[in-house]
């Protein structure tokens, strides 16, 4: 389940390390309105077979937290990567509704936002390239319509009933994702484990092999 971009075209760096091991399904998003409609959304591309389980990145995390909470009979030991239960940012983002169209298309956001995403990573220059070409595909209208919808963001409530096994990894040079944010889903969470990796935001993109080790352990630990 994918970051902003909303496109799953990032998740090109860990796929290989995944796809031997699972039957995987990418979601994806159009352009919605709200966090109940990215939801719904979700909910129609994931398997009709109970026993699946959710890697979730970012944007999506809320997106899984309540997919978890609503279908608890369906959904198996699932991950949770560099994500949020309540809005980071949040007083930023609601912002981005004041902000014209312009500011959130191809161009210096683009290059900035990668700059908070990867804090200078070294094993960032593998992955820019196409994080880049993802980010330059995006519509600046698309974007600032998701922030918004970011920016009212509040599932915690829903994380007590949150029962199956849970891994939350967390980047520990993340500059969207604080350590308090991290902290209140392990908090809320009855099921959580935690993994701290010294890497930014684009940690499934900059430490592909060891997220997917962990993914599989998590998933599937006795394979």
């Amino acid at each position: 389940m994918p970051g902003l971009d909303g496109t799953g075209k990032l998740f090109a760096p860990i796929i290989p390390f995944l796809e031997p091991h699972f039957d995987l399904i990418v979601v994806t998003y159009p352009d919605l309105d709200s966090l109940t409609d990215y939801v719904n959304c979700a909910q129609s591309q994931l398997p009709e077979t109970p026993g699946f389980s959710l890697v979730a990145e970012s944007f999506s995390g809320p997106v899984a937290m309540a997919l978890m909470a609503h279908l608890p009979d369906q959904i198996g030991p699932s991950v949770l990567s560099t994500t949020f239960a309540r809005s980071p940012l949040a007083t930023l983002t609601r912002m981005s509704g004041y902000v014209p169209e312009q500011m959130f298309s191809i161009g210096a956001l683009n290059e900035f936002c990668l700059d908070v995403y990867a804090a200078e990573d070294e094993d960032f220059s593998e992955t820019q390239p196409l994080s880049l070409n993802v980010m330059e595909q995006i519509d600046g209208a698309l974007l600032k319509h998701r922030i918004s919808v970011l920016s009212r963001v509040d599932v915690s409530a829903l994380l007590p009933s949150i029962e199956m096994p849970i891994l939350c990894l967390h980047a520990m040079r993340d500059r969207i994702v604080s350590e308090s944010d991290a902290q209140m889903i392990q908090d809320y969470l009855p099921n959580v484990s935690r993994v701290n990796i010294d890497a930014p935001h684009l940690l499934l993109q900059t430490r592909p092999q060891q997220c997917a080790e962990l993914i599989c352990n998590h998933v599937q630990p006795d394979q």
